[in-house]
């Protein structure tokens, strides 16, 4: 998780208000908001809802979190409704949050963050035009089943699936565990659910493209479209299973490398679908855009506009460097977030002709 995130999650799990005769009732907080480190200048979001009466708050890659102002009927005192009434030093190692409300409800925050740790503090603002998907998107999730290392959540829809998909992960988990060198791994929550707004809503994405289905949110959660509703509107999913088993190689990945780093897309997505599933084609040739066996670079991949490449080369630029460099290499550069010169010894030139060799070899 980004650290921007983390640190303004530490405030909003311990909230209070600064006195006042009258504090704001619970709706009053619910909606989307845009968050960044400069005013006006958001780039994640947030989500806040309410759920049996109790507040909670969702940012992006990481848990709903339930969020408390009032205890016993009184206000704590880290929250303010003035930038005023907050008195910080420079040595203060506190996280304050104060609230803006305008026409009953909450339209923007401002977290006041330590200076010592960082140079920013972080802006929120309402965003009205969200206001009505601000619903704890959970609720459709309605059933439950636990093995051993998964736990999966899901509506009646997919009640039929789980049984088989259960069985085939708990059947691989042993073995990836051991090939990504792990010795224990938390148990994996899979959220699954049963139609695109409620799932696009589960990940801060409202209104996002209908391609986009299945997300790892987290080192041991994952997040996904019904495959029921997903094959209705793709027509190409055969698996669930192995769908799950691309994600959750993705949660592995996440554990392994510091959470301050974006992964490199060809390293993300190669794994996950060499290790997981699926390989799209037989030969990388047959792609439309490598018809002509036109040279193919690192750089190429990642900047690739339909992120196809990303899926289709990522799973022969790793069988390359597992059979070439063994599969400890692959580790390493997943440990090294993709750098090729420490972790192969090349630099990323020769790697690259390298590889375009090996591909005109073998296909």
């Amino acid at each position: 998780m980004h650290p921007i995130i983390t640190c303004f999650l530490l405030i909003v799990t311990l909230p209070a208000f600064g006195q006042k005769t009258a504090y704001p009732s619970l709706d009053q907080f619910v909606g989307y908001y845009d968050v960044g480190v400069r005013p006006n200048r958001p780039f994640f979001k947030s989500r806040w809802y309410l759920k049996e009466g109790k507040l909670f708050t969702i940012y992006d890659s990481d848990i709903d979190r339930a969020f408390v102002p009032y205890v016993d009927g009184a206000p704590a005192t880290t929250v303010f409704f003035s930038e005023e009434e907050v008195e910080i030093t420079d040595t203060d190692s506190t996280y304050y949050l104060v609230l803006n409300f305008e026409d009953d409800q909450l339209e923007s925050f401002r977290v006041i963050r330590p200076r010592s740790e960082w140079p920013t503090d972080l802006y929120g603002y309402r965003n009205e035009a969200l206001n009505e998907l601000a619903i704890h998107t959970e609720e459709a999730l309605s059933n439950r089943t636990e093995t051993e290392h998964f736990i999966f959540e899901y509506s009646d829809i997919d009640t039929m699936l789980i049984p088989d998909v259960a069985s085939k992960l708990e059947v691989n988990y042993s073995s990836l565990i051991e090939q990504f060198g792990l010795e224990d791994f938390p148990k994996t929550t899979i959220r699954i659910y049963p139609n695109l707004e409620t799932y696009h809503n589960a990940v801060l994405t409202p209104g996002a493209p209908q391609w986009q289905m299945g997300r790892a949110w987290d080192t041991n959660e994952i997040r996904m479209l019904s495959t029921v509703v997903a094959k209705e509107i793709m027509g190409e999913i055969d698996d669930t299973a192995e769908l799950i088993l691309h994600e959750f190689i993705h949660c592995i990945h996440l554990s392994m490398i510091p959470d301050t780093q974006n992964p490199v897309g060809w390293l993300w997505e190669g794994i996950a679908t060499y290790k997981g599933c699926c390989k799209w084609i037989n030969s990388p040739y047959e792609h439309k855009g490598l018809k002509k066996r036109k040279k193919i670079t690192l750089k190429s991949i990642d900047k690739d506009r339909t992120f196809e490449l990303k899926y289709v080369l990522g799973y022969f630029l790793i069988e390359y460097i597992e059979q070439t460099f063994g599969w400890d290499s692959v580790l390493d550069l997943i440990r090294t977030n993709g750098d090729i010169a420490q972790s192969l010894g090349l630099s990323v030139k020769d790697f690259e002709r390298d590889f375009n060799d090996y591909l005109a070899q073998n296909y």
